[in-house]
């Protein structure tokens, strides 16, 4: 079973490549829910998260969003030690996801013969990348990408800003030895299916 990784900078359609292939049957781990997940439901994670954000970060759904927002804006540290706290947790559901039921099993059905994990930022997940056989980069003009943002309701400041945050995080060049697949999500959304299906049939 190949172990699939979906990334793209801010608004290149991570989320829409997600949907187009849960349509198709395939099944698709969104990174970024599954860590809201976490924050809701591991105590082992809550307990870290508390102990170096303090309790006040913890809501009874997940955490204060915001709260660790401002600490990481504040202290550049913040966000690496935020990121070695959830991370060895990702990691673990991820690995779950590829081994779970039904991985490996095969009815002849293409969607048997991969599974996806969507993420924003493989390059500062190195133990979640090494378990990927490929990594699909879905990239956008960024007009697209800032409009689209702005649509979701972002200031175009706010947008701007997140998109040079992200510059260069999903270059090719990030994912030595990896394959590396690049689909156009140009705002056509039949060239974008015409571009996923010719990969899924290329599959092996």
């Amino acid at each position: 079973m190949l172990k699939i990784g979906i990334t793209g900078s801010i608004g290149a359609g991570k989320s829409f490549m997600g949907r187009l292939l849960r349509a198709r049957n395939f099944q698709v781990l969104d990174a970024d829910c599954k860590v809201h997940e976490l924050y809701r439901d591991s105590m082992g994670l809550r307990a870290e998260m508390a102990s170096y954000f303090g309790e006040e970060c913890l809501t009874p759904t997940g955490v204060n969003s915001a709260l660790i927002a401002d600490r990481i804006f504040a202290d550049a540290n913040a966000r690496v030690k935020l990121e070695q706290i959830v991370y060895p947790y990702l990691n673990r559901a991820v690995a779950d996801f590829f081994t779970g039921e039904a991985a490996g099993f095969s009815n002849g059905n293409d969607a048997d013969k991969c599974r996806f994990v969507e993420a924003a930022l493989f390059s500062r997940a190195p133990e979640l990348e090494k378990m990927l056989d490929e990594i699909w980069i879905i990239d956008a003009p960024e007009s697209a990408r800032l409009e689209r943002l702005v649509q979701r309701g972002l200031s175009e400041s706010d947008a701007k800003r997140r998109i040079e945050n992200q510059r260069g995080a999903c270059a090719p060049e990030l994912f030595p030895g990896k394959r590396i697949r690049t689909i156009m999500n140009d705002g056509d959304k039949l060239h974008v299916e015409q571009q996923l299906d010719e990969l899924l049939r290329d599959l092996h």
